[in-house]
């Protein structure tokens, strides 16, 4: 088992990280720090540990947090792989519940958990936050259904997945340059292949703060300055990370043309979310239902449609709707 932590310039919080790490229950782990060439106190840091697990790789200059990640990947030499920001925390079972999930269900190349919400000062804002709607501890999702989730909501937190090593060397590396959600055409591209697991327990505290690139998903990010602004682009990005998937995929038609359906409904009902003008997706929509048919059956467009239209105005688009739907089913042949 490798651990790997990419930092740059965080020696304070980096001590807490790794503290975190070697704190574990489950012993067996080489701890590998990829050390951005930090201009602080870091390489003093590492060396106030003197455990045999742990190794310090310093680069002689600053190639990015991606490639930095990349790095990382490249360095694994065990069966699995955990890489951890150096500002967030794992609890004391963690390792040992990834790597038992692992070892029990040879089919799954990744493993991730529910965690808490912390702060700078590591206090708790948000307690057992859950990446799926589960009633089991553990769920195996198959790679389709992990896919499909992942067109309408984020998957999972980053900085709680434990890869099969093998598993995310064949899905490819992260693209440099692409800072912001970079790691989610990496995750899609796992699921080809493979199940995905979830523990529904917080195993990992994910500290939220000003520097974090993930600040703005927090609650009542969005009434801050600009924020909606960047809150749009961040939708549009991951948009675009969702169809890049699915367009190098080679997936069948059918189910390209599903996962890009449900990647543009959750994108619209985003923008509207903001406050995008209600003619405008109102009529994006209808769009979307005109090459989709099948996306008024899906829950999110069903509360969408809710949340645009209310009395005769819905019952006008019900119609509207309904005839769109007869339409397609006289013209339509299945495609596969």
């Amino acid at each position: 088992m490798t651990v790997g932590i990419p930092t740059y310039n965080r020696a304070a919080l980096l001590k807490e990280t790794l503290e975190s790490v070697l704190a574990q229950t489950y012993c067996d782990f080489r701890l590998v720090i990829s050390d951005n060439a930090s201009s602080d106190e870091t390489p003093e840091v590492v060396a106030s540990y003197p455990d045999a697990r742990i190794e310090y790789v310093r680069g002689e200059r600053n190639i990015g947090m991606i490639g930095n990640f990349n790095r990382l990947i490249d360095l694994a030499e065990t069966e699995f792989l955990m890489l951890l920001s150096d500002d967030d925390r794992l609890y004391p079972d963690y390792l040992g519940s990834v790597v038992d999930v692992l070892q029990r269900h040879q089919n799954v190349g990744l493993v991730h958990t529910a965690f808490d919400e912390i702060d700078l000062d590591s206090r708790v804002q948000r307690q057992a936050v859950s990446a799926m709607k589960t009633a089991r501890r553990l769920t195996v999702e198959t790679g389709p259904h992990f896919l499909e989730r992942s067109m309408v909501s984020l998957p999972l937190c980053f900085s709680t997945a434990t890869y099969r090593t093998r598993a995310i060397r064949e899905a490819g590396r992260m693209i440099v340059g692409e800072e912001l959600l970079a790691d989610v055409p990496l995750v899609l591209g796992m699921a080809l292949h493979w199940d995905m697991a979830y523990i529904d327990r917080p195993l990992v505290a994910f500290r939220l703060h000003g520097a974090t690139q993930t600040r703005l998903l927090a609650e009542g990010g969005a009434s801050e300055p600009g924020a909606r602004d960047r809150l749009l682009a961040y939708g549009q990005a991951l948009l675009d990370r969702r169809m890049r998937f699915v367009e190098e995929a080679e997936l069948p038609a059918k189910r390209a043309n599903g996962y890009r359906a449900l990647a543009t409904l959750r994108f619209l009902v985003d923008r509207a979310g903001l406050g995008a003008p209600w003619s405008e997706t109102t009529a994006a929509f209808l769009r979307l239902v005109r090459l989709y048919p099948r996306i008024l059956t899906h829950p999110i467009a069903l509360r969408f449609i809710a949340a645009q239209v209310g009395g005769r105005a819905l019952r006008r688009a019900t119609f509207r709707l309904a005839s769109v739907v007869l339409e397609f089913r006289r013209t339509w042949s299945p495609r596969t």
